[in-house]
């Protein structure tokens, strides 16, 4: 397949397979893992081979879920089946207005063509924003079961006896969360134990993933990096095989070739926002030299080992650089332009989504005063390739900083 061939997210998907990386089965694993995702879990959850329920992405739900034997399948992740007919559901039969975000629109599509058949349990966060909000009650009267957590942020400054009872008033939501997902209030323990155990286990081979690619920065491109982070999340609902996965990219990094031209061609940047499903938006950073080697959810806090599971869970959500204000992810974000040496900042997000718009701009202008290069471009959440002026927008900041 050649690039002029491209016309979906699938697309490109088979092109950065086939074409990009077709050296490293471990990359080409890795974007199988990621499009075969939704489908999968939909088809063995229909034969009766797995308990399933429509989860965030990146939600403390995920290890505990997945302790109760129950598998995440991430709503984010149905924007490369969205199309213009999910967004016109949310806009006709829901009354969504034409400027909410495009993320909500196209889940609700989503989920509103699903009606009647497949997984039909939904886990949401009463804080997300106000269109997921309503989109949750709006999916309940389809007949969805839906639980909404009541999410706990830390301020900034926030210690001591405060911080005490953001943890037991988490750790209440996190037994509701269990007696929704099982039936039960009681948690296994073993389990919840295994799966925090699990999550240092692959922290720790992202870290050394990241830390190989600053060797081997054209390596492994902007797409599969991205879809590297977002696997740690759900790891696409088959850990095993995520985890092989990384195994093997460590082997392929350790013993590639350092290739010192790259070295010296190389445009690092930092990508801060989500996973965009315009994926001509990777390419057009690719071919102008740039890499992806810094990313705002990254570095992930490990769990405490020596805490009981459910204390765990709630102290890693308390004590994560993004449980709470746009300024300790503004930290997270310096420690990533300084470790990768970055020229530049990438900050990416839907087109209707304000929240994310604010932050963007705090961001933008607080790198600016700095002095650091930044660009701030929002995208689509459904398939269709990006418009010609963010194409030109992302080139031309990377040829920039050349």
């Amino acid at each position: 397949m050649d690039i002029e061939d491209i016309q979906s997210p699938r697309d490109y998907l088979i092109y950065s397979k086939e074409e990009v990386h077709h050296y490293s089965p471990a990359i080409g694993k890795l974007l199988d893992l990621s499009t075969s995702y939704v489908y999968d879990a939909e088809k063995a959850y229909a034969a009766g081979k797995i308990n399933a329920v429509w989860s965030r992405a990146s939600g403390w739900e995920i290890p505990l879920a997945y302790a109760s034997d129950i598998i995440p399948v991430a709503y984010s992740e149905m924007g490369r089946l969205s199309d213009l007919e999910s967004v016109t559901i949310a806009e006709d039969y829901y009354q969504f207005p034409q400027e909410t975000c495009s993320m909500v629109k196209c889940t609700v599509g989503q989920w509103h063509k699903r009606r009647g058949t497949g997984i039909k349990r939904i886990i949401g966060a009463s804080v997300a924003c106000e269109p997921y909000n309503l989109a949750w009650e709006l999916m309940r009267k389809e007949d969805y079961d839906v639980h909404a957590i009541d999410v706990v942020y830390r301020a900034p400054g926030v210690k001591g006896e405060r911080l005490e009872q953001l943890v037991q008033f988490l750790i209440e939501q996190i037994y509701e969360t269990a007696q929704w997902l099982t039936g039960s209030k009681e948690i296994n323990e073993d389990k919840l134990k295994i799966e925090i155990l699990r999550k240092n286990r692959l922290i720790a081979k992202v870290r050394k993933v990241l830390e190989l690619r600053l060797k081997h920065p054209y390596y492994m491109r902007s797409l599969p990096s991205i879809y590297l982070l977002t696997g740690l999340n759900t790891y696409f609902g088959k850990p095993a095989e995520y985890e092989a996965v990384l195994d093997d990219l460590i082997r392929e990094l350790a013993t590639a070739p350092v290739n010192q031209r790259d070295l010296d061609k190389v445009i690092p940047l930092v990508w801060v926002g989500s996973a965009g499903q315009e994926f001509g938006i990777y390419e057009a950073i690719d071919q102008a030299g740039g890499a992806l080697l810094g990313f705002r959810g990254y570095p992930f806090n490990n769990y405490d080992e020596t805490l009981p599971p459910v204390e765990a869970l709630a102290r890693h959500v308390l004590g994560n650089q993004e449980a709470g204000a746009s300024i300790y992810v503004q930290k997270v974000i310096e420690q990533e332009l300084k470790k990768v040496k970055a020229r530049g900042l990438v900050l990416y997000g839907y087109l209707g989504c304000s929240y994310g718009s604010v932050a963007r701009e705090m961001w933008r202008d607080y790198f600016h005063k700095k002095g650091f290069p930044s660009i701030n471009i929002e995208g689509t959440f459904q398939v269709g390739p990006p418009t010609g002026q963010i194409l030109t927008r992302i080139r031309a900041f990377v040829e920039m900083l050349a």
